[in-house]
């Protein structure tokens, strides 16, 4: 059985998320991060990791990929192309998406405020440098909804991805740091790219194993 490891509320949740959707049995280790199972997982002692027998991976988004093309055509759910097939113009596309949210808005933009605000108390508070990675996460964003708005519903077209669990996933983060107004406010009527986006989000919020996962992170949250 895949054994995962660290608590929901973590980037585990896009772990979480892709297990429900492809139905697949799995023993969740809850555990936070430099604790003795994220440092039997991790080298960095981070969250999350996923074993699958004596294999062994630590990056979120890596490990989703894992698991699409693992169970590309026997996901016990149905749900069988979360992730494109390699070697196809449609792998590129997710590819390069999967790469931009983790490079441009994960750890460009969104994890610059975890680190110099949110635990600054640990690496040091660098006001400046927050500021431009917030003027970061929203061109990334913005970039990203007028892909959605040209090639939609999802972020590669018709079918939902995993690529759509990474950047729901970081617009969740952005709406908690207080980073989402362009789409959780009043939205312009002009501004197209915004709509597409949060009718993207209702969309993506909407899927039976999304509500799953957020239920196991409330459950979560209420038991520590």
């Amino acid at each position: 059985m895949l054994k995962l490891v660290g608590a929901t509320g973590f980037r585990t949740f896009r772990n979480v998320w892709m297990l429900e959707e492809l139905g697949v049995s799995y023993e969740h280790v809850l555990a936070g991060p430099r604790s003795p199972e994220a440092n039997a997982g991790s080298p960095f002692g981070k969250i999350p990791s996923l074993c699958d027998g004596e294999f062994v991976m630590y990056e979120s988004a890596a490990i989703n990929t894992y698991l699409g093309d693992k169970y590309h055509s026997a996901a016990p759910s149905g749900v069988t192309d979360l992730v494109p097939t390699a070697g196809t113009q449609a792998r590129g596309r997710y590819e390069q998406a999967t790469m931009c949210i983790m490079s441009e808005l994960d750890a460009q933009g969104l994890w610059i405020h975890r680190k110099h605000e949110a635990l600054a108390h640990i690496f040091g508070a660098c006001p400046t440098a927050v500021e431009h990675a917030k003027t970061h996460t929203a061109r990334t964003i913005s970039i990203l909804a007028g892909d959605l708005r040209r090639q939609g519903p999802y972020l590669l077209g018709p079918g939902f991805t995993a690529a759509d669990i990474l950047f729901v996933h970081c617009c969740n983060w952005a709406e908690t740091i207080g980073w989402g107004e362009a789409w959780t406010t009043a939205l312009r009527e002009d501004d197209a790219d915004m709509q597409a986006l949060a009718r993207y989000l209702g969309l993506c919020r909407a899927r039976a194993a999304y509500e799953r996962t957020k239920a196991k992170k409330i459950a979560e949250s209420g038991n520590s």
